[in-house]
């Protein structure tokens, strides 16, 4: 903090500080990492106490959201795409009819908080806010599906401003309770799928009508489910990554409650692509689901949630960036970039670099899709061929 006070005021970081700062910062990461060799629910549950958050008797955390005081799912519960021209974002339906659709998930709340450093007032913080996340959008987007017309990419901005506490506590919860689902995550889930998995009723929200605790409609044929869902991709930046897994949970919860047979479930599972683009979590995807997660090999938000010293030492040892996730999986993989942290060596200097403001949502956001570009993304040629039939060879 008094780094971030000085550049502030207009004075430059000197060596020593950047030196003192990186030092600490190797501090905690080790820290962490004794914490995590306990068990992930230990981790857990220390970041929780260090929040001052409270425990339920089954070691879960007790928080307002879990039950009624969540917030909206976005700006007024839109949708958003970046209109590149006005460098903005701009409130669209979600188009399920396009050949692909990319939704896109991400925390408001950090960028608003990034964007308050500058000391600026609540009004411009959460206009920056949206300038940033229309960046993102259109990275994502530029990447994903470069010179494709018939693809929409869509944000999902759900609304935390009003408590930033509650950014920390849903990693927390996807640590010690990965099976919770958050309201906004069911509420996504429903809109998102809801109309090409069933002939549903809903209401104008985009929510599926239930009578008795039944959905009211009929699934749609086995066939047009799996091809249906084989055109969407969720991509999740940050704490958004939560959102995207907690999605997935939830389409096989309505596959269930439709009454769709196991056996589709799983074809359908793997019929969709989830994209973590710099997760601060646990990498914990449901499984059957296709996941790839891009990880910074440096992640200055180890101490959020990540356990990835296992795979960076897989990588090492194999020597190869593109591998599959601790499980072996073979439809989960990790790809390991060396993205700009916030210490960092920069591309003409040999010293530290110290950012404490663009290093999330400006480097890291770049690196991790032009690193896609790198490892050759493309879309795949038919419905549920798995990762690797979204990335050329290396």
């Amino acid at each position: 903090m008094q780094a971030i006070a000085s550049l502030r005021a207009g004075a430059s970081i000197t060596l020593d500080e950047i030196t003192i700062l990186e030092d600490k910062r190797l501090v905690l990461w080790d820290e962490a990492l004794a914490i995590k060799s306990q068990g992930m629910a230990a981790f857990g549950a220390y970041a929780a106490r260090q929040y001052g958050f409270g425990l339920t008797d089954k070691n879960r955390l007790d928080f307002p959201w879990m039950t009624a005081d969540y917030r909206r799912i976005g700006y007024d519960s839109d949708y958003f795409a970046c209109d590149a021209k006005e460098k903005k974002l701009v409130p669209v339906a979600l188009d399920t009819a396009h050949k692909k659709v990319i939704v896109f998930a991400t925390g408001r709340a950090f960028a608003e908080k990034n964007a308050r450093l500058g000391s600026i007032d609540p009004e411009d913080a959460t206009d920056n806010a949206r300038g940033v996340m229309s960046a993102q959008v259109y990275l994502v987007g530029s990447r994903l599906v470069p010179n494709d017309a018939h693809a929409q990419v869509v944000a999902m901005a759900y609304d935390m401003v009003t408590s930033e506490e509650e950014t920390p506590a849903l990693r927390i919860q996807a640590i010690l309770d990965p099976g919770f689902q958050h309201q906004v995550s069911i509420r996504a889930a429903e809109r998102i799928f809801g109309p090409l998995i069933g002939e549903l009723e809903t209401y104008p929200t985009g929510m599926i009508v239930r009578r008795e605790g039944r959905i009211l409609g009929r699934p749609l044929a086995d066939e047009l489910i799996i091809k249906n869902l084989s055109k969407v991709v969720l991509v999740g930046a940050s704490v958004g990554c939560i959102i995207t897994l907690q999605v997935a949970f939830w389409l096989d919860e309505l596959l269930i409650e439709l009454g769709v047979s196991e056996v589709v479930r799983e074809e359908a599972a793997r019929a969709f692509l989830i994209v973590n683009l710099g997760p601060t979590m646990t990498l914990a995807p449901p499984q059957r689901t296709n996941v790839i997660s891009v990880i910074n090999k440096n992640d200055e938000f180890v101490v959020s949630g990540n356990h990835i010293a296992p795979l960076v030492a897989r990588m090492e040892k194999a020597g190869r960036n593109f591998i599959p996730d601790v499980s072996g999986r073979s439809n989960s993989f990790t790809v390991v970039l060396d993205v700009p942290g916030t210490i960092y060596f920069g591309d003409k200097s040999t010293d530290p670099v110290f950012d404490p403001l663009g290093s999330h949502f400006g480097h890291s956001m770049k690196y991790y899709t032009y690193g896609f570009s790198r490892y050759g993304f493309s879309p795949p040629d038919r419905a549920g061929v798995g990762p690797t039939g979204w990335f050329r060879s290396e």
